[in-house]
Parts: C-alpha cells; structure tokens; sequence
C-alpha cells in the first residue's frame, strides 16, 4: 500500500492564505469587528512621529491608565497597522502591505500604569515603492486586537 506524502507546494498554497486570512488585512476599523465589543476603558494609544532624511518613524504606544488590569487578544502576530492617505483620501501606503504575519493567538495584558510600545520607519514611498510627493498626509494607526476597539486608534496628519 503506498503512502501518502503532502507535497511540500501544496502546503505553502495553503497555508499563506490561512495566515493573510487570519490577520484580516481588509482596512481599517470604523467598529469592531465582532458583535462582541471589547472594552479597554483604561487603554489609550498614543503615536508620536519623527522624521528624518528621507524617512519617519512611527512610536506607537499603549497605556494602561485605568485601575484594572486590561487584556488585548490577538489572532496573528500583528499588533498595529498604519494607513496613510492623500489629500483626496486616497490610500498612498498601507504598514501591512508587503507584511505576512503567523497566525498566532497571543494576548497582551497591562496592568495599571504599564504600557506597550513598537516602532518602525517608513521610508517615504508609497505602496508601489515609488518616493511620495512633497504634501500633506493623514495616518492612522490602529491596534490590531480582536476584536478590534475603535478608541485603539488615532489619527494624525503628516507634512512630507
């Protein structure tokens, strides 16, 4: 009797989209993405921004404020994303874009006063890699929890 043997190919067909899948890469939050709503009352973020030649570094922070301790549950490895736009609104640059992440179950607990914090660099181009034009920007940069809270989320304007 023969044996059966994944293929190695048809594996990685599967599996990519399982992780793209599970992060949920569609957009941002306007709500949350279950019926279920998390509250995080003590929870904010705070994004600060540097910028240097030819890029800008994001500092993406969130904070426990309140008396209780909070948790955060996660289904991927992801925990922020970044949507820049144009004056029109149209998206320039997605963080995620060009990103896969593991699809993992993780949870990020604060207890007061504490706080959590990752940074990156964007270096000024666009989705399509192409260098952005000189102007004025929107970001925003949300926390990828799950179910996604729409108070883990903030909006800035950026000068290119």
């Amino acid at each position: 009797m023969k044996k059966l043997r994944p293929r190695l190919s048809f594996l990685l067909i599967l599996a990519v989209p399982l992780i793209t899948l599970s992060c949920g890469q569609g957009g941002s939050p306007t709500s949350p993405i279950s019926r279920l709503r998390q509250v995080v009352t003590g929870l904010t973020l705070s994004v600060t921004t540097s910028q240097g030649a030819g890029s800008m570094t994001f500092r993406i922070n969130v904070e426990n404020g309140g008396s209780a301790t909070e948790t955060l549950n996660f289904t991927c490895a992801q925990f922020f994303d970044i949507e820049v736009t144009d004056q029109s609104g149209k998206l320039v640059w997605r963080w995620s874009n060009d990103k896969y992440f593991a699809a993992v179950l993780w949870s990020l607990e604060l207890s007061p006063g504490e706080s959590s914090a990752q940074e990156t660099v964007w270096n000024l181009t666009g989705s399509d890699q192409k260098p952005l034009s000189s102007g004025s920007y929107t970001a925003k940069i949300y926390i990828t929890s799950s179910p996604r809270d729409g108070g883990l989320s903030s909006v800035i304007r950026l000068t290119i």
